[in-house]
């Protein structure tokens, strides 16, 4: 008879905001293209500044501000919807958003918010998993993840990461 690890996931506000940073910022390093833009027009700001024309300090001073101010939209704009996000999913409240049960065959995932036909994944079509402080993201594909808070399995955290980490070869530990 196979061990079965049962998890219930109560997602709280805190981890999802954690998740989402990692997911888009450091997985998908969806911050590179705002960084570049700033630094882009910051450098054309400086050589209009120093070009010696006389309208030079407002071309600078435009560039300097779109240049500073379109990243700081970007990124104020990715904060609110995540924490919009948050909201809709009344997440204050630390609801139950889903089950997991894990053997050495599969992984099987129950919602919890909605009535659907349980998913059954085998540990060899799942994409990849990374255990951060107080969490472990199970990536089902590079966009769709199941986070597992600490504390929610059966087992100890530890136990838990061991057993994921066996079954995958792609799982990164990333406390250490």
């Amino acid at each position: 008879m196979d061990k079965v690890i049962h998890i219930a996931v109560h997602l709280d506000t805190k981890t999802f905001r954690k998740f989402a940073r990692f997911n888009s910022l450091k997985l998908q390093k969806r911050w590179r293209r705002p960084v570049i833009f700033a630094l882009i027009l910051i450098a054309f700001s400086m050589v209009a500044l120093f070009s010696g024309r006389e309208e030079a300090g407002l071309i600078s001073s435009v560039l300097l501000m779109v240049g500073i101010g379109l990243p700081l939209v970007y990124f104020g704009t990715f904060f609110s919807q995540v924490n919009t996000q948050a909201a809709l999913q009344k997440l204050e409240k630390k609801p139950l958003v889903y089950y997991l049960a894990m053997d050495d065959s599969e992984v099987r995932i129950r919602n919890a918010r909605k009535k659907e036909d349980d998913v059954h994944l085998p540990w060899t079509e799942l994409y990849k998993a990374w255990r951060v402080k107080g969490c472990v993201y199970l990536y089902a594909t590079p966009q769709k993840a199941f986070l597992i808070p600490d504390s929610c399995a059966d087992v100890s955290d530890d136990e838990l990461w061991i057993f994921i980490s066996e079954k995958m070869d792609a799982a990164v530990d990333l406390t250490k």
